[in-house]
């Protein structure tokens, strides 16, 4: 998809740059006296300079437009209800960003709340097809409101696993100074998605370049996530 989107700048700026010179040999006729010849180049150089370069800014921005609505699977959440009364549900996270480990979580409330770790890379980066890239932290609970959430526990489970491979081979600290010499990352920041615990529901968690987000994908999700204040 990136390499075909690419083709509609290479392919209109490589036609303007063929205009460009044809457009200057026009006017280096005319500077030798060869009016006519001069003519006929800068008649077809300069519609295609122009078409070309124009071509070519569509295709960066529908380039641009891809990139930055690119969504990537990370999980899928699916709710179980073992105690109503009480608000306790079991969080099942499936992981789709690598193998499909499934991990289960006892929350109580009224929302699931995942948060994950991102690092944004400059826009130039991401044009070049370097995408966000995350870190899941944890799932927590919310409440729908902080009256009904002040006093309440705070029910968690750690979504970090083992650290990467590479930890172990290259010291964190170069790692910071390579990505910090690269002039490739944008910011560091934190960003959660969260939507409401009923019995049955299912939901998709996504990254983008912006952050965490996610949406139901059944019946029960969609009406729990209409139906919340």
């Amino acid at each position: 998809m990136f390499a075909s989107g690419l083709l509609w700048i290479v392919v209109p700026g490589l036609v303007a740059l063929v205009g460009a010179v044809l457009f200057l040999r026009g006017l280096g006729h005319i500077g030798w006296g060869k009016a006519g010849r001069g003519a006929a180049h800068i008649a077809v150089g300069a519609p295609l300079t122009v078409l070309g370069l124009a071509a070519s800014l569509l295709g960066f921005n529908s380039l641009t437009f891809e990139r930055l609505t690119h969504e990537a699977p990370v999980a899928d959440v699916h709710v179980k209800a073992t105690d109503p009364a009480r608000n306790l549900y079991n969080v099942s996270i499936i992981r789709l960003d690598g193998p499909k480990l499934t991990q289960v979580c006892r929350i109580q409330g009224d929302e699931w709340d995942i948060s994950a770790r991102v690092q944004k890379w400059k826009p130039w980066a991401n044009m070049m097809g370097l995408d966000t890239t995350y870190t899941l932290d944890q799932v927590t609970n919310r409440y729908f409101t902080a009256e009904r959430g002040n006093g309440k526990l705070i029910t968690a489970c750690d979504l970090r696993g083992p650290p990467p491979d590479v930890d172990r081979w290259v010291p964190k600290s170069w790692v910071f100074w390579l990505i910090g010499h690269a002039y490739t990352e944008d910011r560091k920041f934190g960003s959660a998605s969260f939507m409401p615990l009923a019995d049955g529901a299912t939901y998709r968690v996504v990254i983008t370049q912006s952050g965490l987000n996610a949406f139901p994908t059944n019946e029960t999700a969609a009406k729990a996530n209409d139906a919340r204040p």
